[in-house]
């Protein structure tokens, strides 16, 4: 519900407080008008717009006033309670810290006393443990050294060992690699010497067809001669028969075929002497081959036992090198396992010596409380400070805790126009804005 005062600015009050507005900016449905005294004429038409425009210049700047003043209180109101709740978050931090303190303090007090009322028993059980950590540290320390020396030792035949793997094994090196350099060169004398024959097998064939034909020639020679002759031969026996032949061609012909005879005889000797030049040139074809052949053979022979050779000196050479090997890698092995057995006793020793340590810690700090009670004296004084200190920080956030949750409760109106008045500030600089910017 909503009313209007007759005071000198025009209020609407709600149900939450009286927040006033110039008249002018009133909803119509808010604003009532009074027609009592409304004018008959003009004249007074006139003065009546007058005193409302009077009436409302003095509202606006009632309204104007009080905002200003609703506004400036809103901020000191949202300050006030920011500080209030600054405080209380102090005095939360100075509780936990006091609070912390106080447990450690009290922890060690209990330690403390619980040291002093076992001092006798921790001094013996701690001072057992330190002897005890100290024998072990001892006997690690025994092992060390003799497991050390033991490694060196075997470091030291291992390098003797190979060194005289290495005498003993170059003779064998050597006789391999000799045999071995044999064994290739047999090998690549026995190549050319397969290369030879291949080569001399080619020369038998080509003086073999070589001969071939220079007989087939010899012999087509012959048959050619033979076949002059017989031409001849008819021609003379025609020449004869015809009774009125002369003489002088009858005698031609008779030379012609005397002349075809000779050549005849000349062809069938030349057969006997190709028959022999080829065969001879074949003959020596063949025992060149049978050389090649021969020094094939004796390459393969010179190979194999040159590679035989070769392979016995490679197993014997390959038999004593593993031999050698499997020496050194026992010896090896047998460093590893002392490599080894050095680690772990170093493990031993140093768990051993952090024992002893911590013991010795807590035998000196037992030592000290049992030499100081003092010190647990004043630590049992520091305890009822800190107690006492504690119950005031806590009455103090009580009290500040109360103080601001009262502030935030009687502030509460006016945080609320704070904030509202900075929203409808903040619409209304969007409003002009837009209304510069995009309805121009």
């Amino acid at each position: 519900m909503t009313r209007w005062s007759d005071s000198d600015s025009d209020t609407v009050e709600y149900e939450d407080g009286e927040y006033e507005y110039p008249i002018q900016d009133m909803p119509e449905e808010y604003v009532e008008v009074s027609t009592d005294d409304a004018p008959h004429d003009e004249l007074e038409g006139d003065a009546a717009v007058g005193a409302a425009i009077t009436r409302a210049g003095s509202t606006a700047a009632g309204a104007a006033k009080d905002a200003g003043r609703s506004i400036a209180g809103g901020f000191s109101a949202m300050r006030q309670v920011r500080q209030a709740s600054k405080l209380r978050a102090n005095a939360r931090a100075e509780v936990r810290e006091i609070e912390l303190g106080l447990e450690e303090d009290r922890s060690l007090l209990v330690h403390r006393e619980d040291v002093a009322r076992n001092y006798d028993d921790i001094v013996a059980t701690q001072t057992s443990a330190i002897q005890a950590a100290q024998a072990e540290i001892d006997q690690a320390q025994a092992d060390l050294d003799e497991q050390s020396t033991k490694s060196k030792q075997l470091s030291d035949d291992l390098r003797r060992m190979k060194e005289r793997h290495e005498q003993e094994l170059r003779p064998y090196r050597n006789l391999m690699d000799s045999s071995r350099g044999r064994s290739d060169d047999a090998a690549k004398a026995l190549a050319n010497a397969r290369r030879a024959v291949k080569s001399a097998e080619a020369v038998v064939a080509e003086a073999t067809k070589r001969r071939a034909k220079r007989i087939q020639d010899a012999h087509r020679a012959v048959d050619n001669a033979k076949e002059r002759i017989r031409a001849v031969e008819e021609e003379r026996n025609a020449l004869q028969a015809d009774g009125a032949t002369d003489e002088a061609a009858i005698a031609k012909v008779e030379s012609e075929l005397a002349t075809e005879r000779a050549s005849l005889q000349m062809a069938t000797s030349d057969v006997e002497r190709v028959t022999q030049e080829a065969q001879a040139a074949v003959d020596r074809a063949q025992q060149d081959l049978w050389s090649k052949q021969r020094e094939q053979s004796a390459a393969e022979k010179v190979a194999e036992t040159a590679k035989e050779e070769a392979t016995t000196h490679k197993n014997e050479y390959d038999g004593r090198f593993k031999e050698a090997q499997a020496q050194e890698r026992a010896q090896e092995d047998a460093i590893k396992t002392c490599e080894i057995r050095i680690r772990d006793l170093s493990k031993t020793k140093a768990a051993a010596e952090a024992r002893k340590d911590d013991a010795q810690a807590v035998l000196d700090e037992a030592n000290e409380i049992h030499a100081h009670p003092e010190t647990t004296e004043g630590l049992r004084q520091r305890i009822a400070n800190e107690e006492l200190d504690l119950a005031d920080a806590r009455a103090d956030l009580d009290e500040l805790t109360a103080t601001e949750r009262e502030l935030r409760r009687s502030t509460r109106g006016a945080r609320t126009v704070f904030v509202v008045v900075a929203v409808v500030v903040l619409i209304l600089v969007i409003v002009l804005i837009w209304f510069l910017f995009f309805k121009q």
